[in-house]
């Protein structure tokens, strides 16, 4: 990318190698190698800092970060190796209840992520943000294994924490199940209804004979009397 800015005619400059040049064979050697440890110290970091946060996880800890919705972050009293307070993730009481409410309706009524966000908004209900509920949101809660009281970080899994649960891993697996039944494919043999309410009780339910596309539902926005 360097060499492509130099040659279309752009300065570079370094604050310790000063302007980089391509002006002949040796440049290019010397920036190729340059270039090539500073990327291997680049990986090397991201590694170290994977490790890092997996190890920290795996104990139980908070990788940082915004708290999930359903969590508060407290301070936790430690203090890390930048002298900065280390914060732990608590249950939020109020959010965690719409968390309930969320997979309760998922799992045991059949609703859709566009449905609860509406069953919320028609509550009075609102996101962190004091904005209406959107049904990307609904859809990121219910993925959310932190619910059931694991953290994770990458490939990594805390042990379950107890005071961190707010739903049960049979609620989630359950969850995870429809939510993937609901994904397949139009050949495969779905036996969870994409909706179960609204005039378009259909729309995603049936499929055409010809083509195999599932029945979708189409509106202009416009109102008529």
């Amino acid at each position: 990318m360097v060499e492509w800015f130099v040659k279309n005619g752009i300065r570079v400059w370094s604050t310790q190698e000063g302007e980089q040049r391509f002006d002949n064979h040796t440049d290019k050697l010397t920036n190729y190698i340059r270039f090539w440890q500073a990327d291997g110290e680049s990986e090397k970091t991201s590694i170290r800092t994977k490790t890092a946060l997996g190890q920290l996880v795996e104990d139980g800890g908070f990788k940082g970060g915004l708290a999930p919705y359903g969590y508060a972050l407290v301070k936790s009293g430690r203090f890390n190796k930048r002298k900065h307070e280390v914060f732990e993730l608590a249950i939020n009481e109020a959010e965690a209840a719409v968390v309930r409410i969320i997979f309760d309706k998922y799992v045991h009524e059949g609703f859709g992520a566009q449905r609860i966000a509406t069953y919320l908004n028609n509550l009075g209900y609102r996101a962190r943000t004091g904005k209406m509920w959107h049904h990307a949101s609904i859809r990121g809660i219910i993925c959310n294994l932190t619910y059931t009281g694991v953290l994770r970080s990458g490939e990594s899994r805390s042990k379950t924490l107890p005071h961190l649960q707010i739903i049960t891993p049979e609620l989630f697996d359950a969850a995870q199940h429809i939510r993937t039944s609901r994904a397949n494919s139009a050949e495969q043999e779905r036996r969870v209804p994409l909706n179960t309410r609204g005039q378009s009780l259909l729309a995603g339910n049936v499929f055409c004979g010809h083509c195999g596309s599932r029945l979708a539902l189409t509106t202009n926005g416009k109102a008529y009397p």
